[in-house]
C-alpha cells in the first residue's frame, strides 16, 4: 500500500474552492510528510484507472466545501455506483451544510438522500475520525447518531507562517477590498444592498484605495466552466457597468488559490460577502467583516467569533421560487437586511478603536488548530 491519499476537491471557477484545496495539501505536507498526496475532482466519477489508485492508498479523504448536502452522492461527489468497490477508509475533511437560512434549529431537519446516508454511514465506520468544518455541520450528523467526526473548521482557516501568532489592533487602512456574494442573482434587493454597502464603505474611508473582487469570474470565460451559472454572469456583468459609472475599480481572482492569496495578502481590510476571503483574511491575522449571506456564515461565526452580520432577514427556498427564477419570472425570495448599512457604520467604528472582535477570529484559529492536527496525526 502506498503511503498516500488520494483527495477529491471542488475547486471549478470559485477561488474560495482553489484555496481550501491548496491549503489542505499544506496542512499535510506540514503535519504529515510522510504522505503524498493525490488530488482528483471530486465530481468527476472515478475511473477503472483512479479507483485502482484510490485503493492502492492509506485512505479516500472528501475535501472541503458545502458538500454536505443532498444528493451528496453523487452530485457533490460522483465516486462510484458500487461504493463498495472502494477498498480505503473513506473520510471527510472540512465539508460544511448547505443552508440558505442557516438557523441552528435548521440542523435538526436537515435533508440527506438515502445514498448520502449510505456514504455517511460508511464513514462513519471507517475505523478513524473525519472532519467536519462548522458546528452546525456537527450538529446534524450527530442528530443522525453519527458520532466520529471532529470540527476541525475549515483547512483554509491554517497558514502555517501565522498559527500562534497574536492579531496586532492597530492597523493602516489603506487598501480595502470588498468581496461580492452571489445572492444578488436570484435577488434585486441584495443587489441593491450591494450597491449601498458599496458606497457606505466609500463614505466611511474617503482616502483609501477600494476594490470590488469577483471570487466567480465575471467574463464570458465562465461561462464555459463546469458548472457555470449563467444568471450569476449576467448580473456581474450588470453590476460592473455600475461600477464603472460609479468610479469603483474591480478585479478578477477566479480559477486560483494562487490569485486569492496574492491579492488578499496585499490588502489590509476586507469588507464583504465571501467566506473564503473572510476566512483567508483572518487566517493571516488581518481585520475582516462578513456578510452572511447564507447558512454558510452564520455557521462560520460560532467557529471564530469577529464580525459577521447578517446580510438578510429571511430567504425562502421553496421549488416554487426555483422554478419561476429558470422560466426568467424574477421573483425576489430574501428579504434584505435594513440595518444593515448603520450596522456596518457602528461596528467598523468601534473595532477600529478597540479591536475586541477583529482579534477574536486569531484566537479561534489558534485553539482549533489543536484539533486539525488531532485529526490528521490519526488517519492511518
Amino acid at each position: 500500500m502506498k503511503n498516500q491519499y488520494v483527495l477529491l476537491t471542488g475547486g471549478k471557477n470559485n477561488a474560495g474552492d482553489h484555496l481550501i484545496k491548496l491549503r489542505a495539501k499544506q496542512l499535510f505536507n506540514w503535519i504529515r510528510p510522510d504522505i503524498r498526496i493525490l488530488d482528483l475532482n471530486g465530481w468527476e466519477k472515478l475511473s477503472d484507472a483512479d479507483l485502482e489508485e484510490v485503493n492502492r492508498s492509506k485512505a479516500l479523504i472528501l475535501t472541503g466545501g458545502p458538500a454536505l448536502q443532498n444528493r451528496m452522492f453523487p452530485n457533490v461527489y460522483a465516486l462510484r455506483e458500487n461504493l463498495d468497490e472502494i477498498k480505503v477508509p473513506i473520510l471527510t475533511m472540512g465539508i460544511g451544510w448547505y443552508s440558505h437560512k442557516g438557523e441552528w434549529k435548521d440542523t435538526h431537519n436537515y435533508t440527506l438522500d438515502e445514498n448520502s446516508l449510505i456514504l455517511l454511514e460508511k464513514v462513519n465506520n471507517s475505523g478513524y475520525m473525519s472532519s467536519v468544518r462548522d458546528y452546525h455541520t456537527l450538529n446534524i450528523l450527530h442528530s443522525l447518531g453519527m458520532k466520529n467526526f471532529l470540527m476541525t473548521g475549515c483547512p483554509a482557516l491554517y497558514s502555517q507562517d501565522h498559527i500562534g501568532t497574536k492579531f496586532l489592533n492597530r492597523f493602516q487602512v489603506k487598501k480595502i477590498a470588498y468581496s461580492l456574494g452571489v445572492s444578488m442573482k436570484m435577488s434585486k434587493s441584495m443587489y441593491t444592498q450591494m450597491q449601498n454597502v458599496l458606497l457606505t464603505i466609500r463614505n466611511l474611508f474617503p482616502q483609501a484605495e477600494i476594490e470590488v473582487v469577483f471570487h466567480h469570474s465575471p467574463t464570458e470565460t465562465y461561462l464555459k466552466t463546469h458548472g457555470a451559472n449563467k444568471a450569476l454572469y449576467e448580473v456581474q456583468k450588470k453590476y460592473i457597468s455600475w461600477l464603472i459609472n460609479n468610479q469603483f475599480n474591480y478585479i478578477d481572482i477566479s480559477g486560483s488559490a494562487k490569485n486569492l492569496v496574492n491579492y488578499y495578502s496585499n490588502v489590509d481590510f476586507h469588507i464583504g460577502y465571501r467566506v473564503h476571503a473572510h476566512i483567508f483574511m483572518s487566517s493571516i491575522s488581518k481585520p475582516s467583516v462578513l456578510l452572511s449571506e447564507d447558512g454558510r456564515g452564520k455557521a462560520l461565526e460560532k467557529v471564530l467569533g469577529g464580525v459577521i452580520l447578517d446580510a438578510y432577514t429571511h430567504v425562502t427556498n421553496s421549488l416554487l421560487f426555483k422554478v419561476l427564477n429558470k422560466l426568467s419570472i424574477n421573483m425576489d425570495n430574501y428579504i434584505s437586511n435594513h440595518f444593515l448599512e448603520e450596522d456596518l457604520r457602528s461596528i467598523i467604528s468601534y473595532e477600529l478603536e478597540y479591536g475586541v472582535k477583529f482579534s477574536q477570529p486569531r484566537l479561534e484559529i489558534n485553539r482549533h488548530f489543536n484539533t486539525m492536527k488531532m485529526f490528521i496525526e490519526q488517519l492511518p
